[in-house]
């Protein structure tokens, strides 16, 4: 059951600003991010976008919930302040 639980996170976005062709998406995690890319769900207004891959680009310092994702491929404008992001796995009911 623990190691169920410790592949579910998620992430508000609060700010983001372009880093290349990538975006770095700032914001409050729960759970956490497993090391790697991942394929995430991103909930906005009823909707969900697939983001392919996405990254732990600097995680929270202990006792923050802050931290920052890289989002690969993807522009800060695709990536709204209130968006929730989730593993895909989840949506895929994987576990």
């Amino acid at each position: 059951m623990l190691a169920d639980a410790a592949a579910h996170w998620r992430f508000e976005i609060r700010e983001c600003v372009a880093d290349g062709s990538d975006t770095a998406a700032f914001g409050i995690s729960a759970g956490r991010l497993p090391d790697g890319a991942h394929a995430a769900e991103m909930h906005l207004a009823g909707t969900i976008t697939v983001l392919s891959e996405l990254t732990l680009a600097y995680p929270s310092e202990e006792g923050s919930r802050e931290a920052c994702l890289r989002v690969i491929a993807r522009d800060p404008g695709e990536l709204p302040p209130g968006a929730l992001l989730f593993p895909a796995e989840c949506g895929d009911r994987v576990h």
